[in-house]
């Protein structure tokens, strides 16, 4: 009774998180629940936003501070789960409060999936074992508080962990689903089950149960005086007394019930008393019987109680005599017996041999040699030869009573055994003659024999090779080849192939076998002869092997007058770009490409023979597009910054960051109808600080910038970037209609890594057309910037390790979000000038009209000859 008092205790302490001081106790003072193993199971799934996150954080602490935390009363672990599961910090880890405080403020959310099972199913095979922490007959309680529906199973799994005895509550915030609340808590609901609209309410369950938690225990906290046991009340207590004892008149001490003295018992012969209860015995000679009060006599003998060495005799309640069985005699102890061996007494009659069979037994047996005759007293030699009772294979020669050799037949020897014969096999042993082979005929007999391809000599024991292709045994049509005695092969004449019955021949054709290295033509000559040729409109090269198309353009036997188009031996007549070409398809008539393309010169279009470039006026560039004109600074662009304001940055360094977005304002042309800059911080939350229409000058968005207040908490990169897609670049905060091709360009600057997914909206953004540049400092993780930057993405993508070297990215993305500038020559002294620039651009336009007048003139003097040329004709 009392272990589920102290463990009903608990579970109300449990929930009381907001506590005040009372009357009678310090504002320090734990509530005392006995000893517990408590496990926090914590929704950290993406629908759990960062500010309810830090609420369900200081729910677990405001608990913490009311429990008695120590390895010998309350230990604590903690886990999170979402679509996976991480242990906090598990029961044996942390003895001080301080530690488990700390420990909990540094958890990061893990922002994925809702698998509330297998969170479940982690608690029984990790958070409650032994191994990390858990004590035996010690309440285990969980609690799990979540705010959306399982992902998975839970209600198998829950019930589980309830029959393995872990007491679960279950407190749903918000979106909890009731039904699956349910399936997880143990009964009854009532006390284990709790549903609030959102997380900063949890706090109230610790009202509901404030009296019972922390009121003041009188047997736990004053001198009550009860010798037992004391049980209190509120306000109050009583005395009671240990079982076996009763309460006496002063209400506080015990006496031992004397149930044998009283004469409440039914012992038949010995009662034995003990507090509140007793036990019944015998006199000696009797036991208890299974009714445990009644006595019945022992026989020692039937029981097995007794020490005779053979036979017990019984002779009354707990008396016996010893005797023994036939064949032996009782000893002077009177207990044990010994055998009666009549051999050794001489009391037997035999021969030869009396052997021992047992206690007054014996029978009679011969000598090695003899045998026992019918009177089973005297014995008679044996002849083991003539009885046949040998072990010889072949021969047996009998050598006294009971003895014998072996011997062998003629053609066998004796083995080792000196019993079984073995044949004498002469061809085995090299006692033959033979020169090839010998064969085995008979013990002691053999013939000779040749290998294959030799035959027997005439002395029946050399051999001589046997020659098939000198005998003319081979039947080959062209060649035989001697291989060896007896042996041959077939072969053919040169140009021609073995067939596969190995001894026919087929002439060989080359060119039918595409064995040849002709690159086009294959003509068969004979067999094993071939000559290469070409196809039409191909030469046979110097290697007779190989074909070269014939090119005609190549060759100048053509009469076009600008291009020639070549095909193995013929050709067709092309123009350069801007001309086009005459009727007589030969010749080419010069087009006016200002005149007849859209150019789309933003100030002035400029002829060249079949093509045109464009110029700006003096004091402007030429842009990347070639055709629009601008100054020295930046092209106009909409420029959105996202900056991480995270924790993680710290105040000092996210001034950097500040001087950093006003290095790269520093090198853009800022200007209502110019560059437009929009500036926006996340942390946690996303906040637009400024939109792309609020300033218009470099120097007020510089001061709007150094304005900004540091934001801290999270890194919600994904939420940025949704932010800026959706809202930066509409045309409501200032972005330019995407009709008129203004870039949009989007700059996030990061610390570390996102708690939430980019994949989503960096892909969204780049695939709206936004050129991505992604700036990583110190723990930034390199996967997520280059996933952010546009392609190249070596050109939008830069990562240093200290806040205070970026100002050198800063200077860098100057050189990628302005424009292309001309490198110039070793002469030029400063080809970023905006003055050199244009005098580069204007003196090759220059160069360009001078090639063109020249290029006039050339055509102008071949169209001259080309009429001579007519004329003479």
């Amino acid at each position: 009774m009392g272990n589920i008092t102290a463990f009903s205790c608990f579970i109300f302490l449990t929930f009381a998180v907001f506590t005040t001081a009372r009357p009678k106790s310090g504002p320090d003072q734990k509530c005392k629940s006995g000893p517990v193993d408590l496990v926090f199971l914590i929704d950290s799934s993406r629908s759990v936003r960062p500010h309810e996150f830090e609420t369900m954080r200081k729910f677990m602490i405001d608990i913490l501070n009311t429990l008695d935390i120590g390895l010998d009363t309350t230990r604590v672990g903690v886990v999170q789960y979402s679509s996976k599961v991480r242990s906090e910090f598990f029961l044996k880890t942390h003895s001080k409060l301080e530690s488990m405080v700390k420990a909990i403020n540094e958890i990061v959310p893990l922002a994925q999936g809702t698998m509330t099972g297998l969170a479940i199913r982690y608690l029984m095979n990790e958070a409650f074992t032994p191994g990390q922490g858990d004590r035996p007959k010690v309440p285990n309680v969980a609690v799990i508080v979540t705010d959306g529906r399982p992902q998975d199973r839970v209600a198998e799994v829950a019930a589980e962990a309830r029959e393995k005895g872990i007491e679960i509550y279950a407190v749903g915030v918000a979106r909890a689903d009731m039904t699956s609340l349910r399936a997880m808590a143990s009964p009854p609901f009532e006390d284990h089950v709790f549903l609030v609209e959102r997380f900063d309410l949890i706090h109230q369950f610790g009202l509901q149960f404030q009296d019972k938690l922390c009121g003041i225990d009188l047997c736990l906290e004053s001198d009550h005086g009860c010798e037992h046991i004391c049980e209190s009340s509120p306000g109050s207590y009583t005395c009671d007394c240990l079982p076996g004892y009763r309460l006496n008149t002063d209400g506080k001490t015990c006496s031992a019930i004397d149930l044998c003295a009283e004469g409440k018992h039914d012992c038949q012969q010995i009662c034995t008393s003990s507090p509140g209860s007793f036990t019944c015995d015998c006199n000696q000679g009797y036991h208890l019987n299974n009714d445990k009060k009644t006595c019945s006599p022992v026989d020692l003998c039937t029981e097995g109680k007794h020490d005779c060495g053979q036979v017990c005799v019984y002779m009354g309640p707990g008396i016996f005599t010893c005797d023994c069985n036939e064949g032996f005699r009782l000893n002077e102890d009177e207990k044990s017996c010994s055998p009666i061996d009549l051999c050794a007494e001489g009391k037997h009659g035999c021969e030869q041999v009396c052997v021992y069979s047992g206690p007054g037994i014996f029978t009679c047996d011969c000598n090695e040699g003899y045998r026992l005759n019918g009177d089973k007293k005297t014995c008679s030699p044996v002849d083991l030869c003539a009885e046949g009772k040998h072990d010889c294979q072949q021969v047996c020669v009998y050598s006294g009573p009971g003895i014998f050799t072996c011997d062998c037949n003629d053609g066998y020897r004796l083995n080792e055994d000196e019993k079984t014969c073995s044949p004498i096999d002469l061809c085995a042993e090299g006692k033959h003659g033979c020169e090839q082979v010998c064969i085995y005929s008979g013990p002691g007999s053999f013939t000779c024999d040749c290998n294959e391809g030799y035959r027997l000599n005439g002395d029946k024991k050399t051999c001589s090779p046997i020659d098939l292709c000198a005998e003319g045994k081979h039947g080959c049509e062209q060649v035989c080849i001697y291989s060896g005695p007896g042996s041959f092969t077939c072969d053919c004449n040169e140009g021609y192939r073995l067939n596969g019955d190995k001894k026919t021949c087929s002439p060989i054709d080359l060119c039918a076998e595409g064995k040849h290295d002709c690159e086009q033509v294959c003509v068969n000559m004979g067999p094993g002869i071939f000559t290469c040729d070409c196809n039409k409109g191909y030469r046979l090269n110097e290697d007779e092997k190989s074909c070269s198309a014939i090119d005609l353009c190549a060759e100048g036997k053509h009469d076009c007058e600008q291009l020639c188009i070549s095909a193995p031996g013929v050709f067709t007549c092309d123009c350069n770009k801007g001309f086009k070409l005459n009727k007589d398809k030969r010749t080419c008539t010069n087009m006016d490409m200002c005149n007849t393309v859209k150019h789309g010169c933003e100030y002035q279009c400029v002829n060249t023979p079949g093509s045109f470039y464009c110029v700006c006026p003096e004091g402007q560039l030429l842009q990347e597009d070639g055709k629009t004109c601008g100054t020295c600074k930046s092209a106009n662009i909409d420029l959105v910054l996202l900056i991480d304001g995270s924790k993680s940055v710290r105040p000092q360094n996210f001034e950097l960051v500040k001087k950093f977005v006003n290095q790269v304002v520093d090198s853009l042309d800022v200007s209502a109808h110019g560059t437009r800059v929009g500036l926006v911080q996340y942390s946690s939350r996303v906040r637009t600080e400024f939109p792309l229409n609020m300033y218009h000058t470099a120097a007020d968005i510089k001061n709007a910038v150094m304005k900004v207040d540091y934001m801290e908490k999270g890194t919600m990169t994904g939420l940025a970037l949704k932010h800026m897609l959706e809202n930066s670049f509409s045309e409501a905060e200032g972005a330019r209609p995407a009709s008129r091709n203004i870039p949009r360009v989007g700059l996030v600057f990061t610390d570390g890594r996102s708690q939430d997914d980019i994949s989503e909206y960096a892909k969204k953004a780049k695939e709206a057309g936004i050129t991505m540049y992604a700036v990583g400092v110190g723990k930034a993780v390199e996967d997520e910037l280059r996933e952010i930057a546009s392609d190249p993405v070596d050109k939008h993508f830069y990562y240093t390790t200290d806040f205070t070297a970026i100002n050198t990215i800063a200077e860098n993305l100057k050189l990628n979000i302005c424009p292309a500038e001309s490198q110039g020559e070793v002469e030029v002294k400063d080809p970023c000038a905006c003055e050199n620039m244009v005098e580069f651009q204007q003196g090759t336009i220059n160069t360009l009209d001078l090639l063109t007048e020249k290029l006039a003139a050339m055509a102008s003097r071949l169209e001259q000859l080309e009429n001579q040329l007519l004329s003479r004709k």
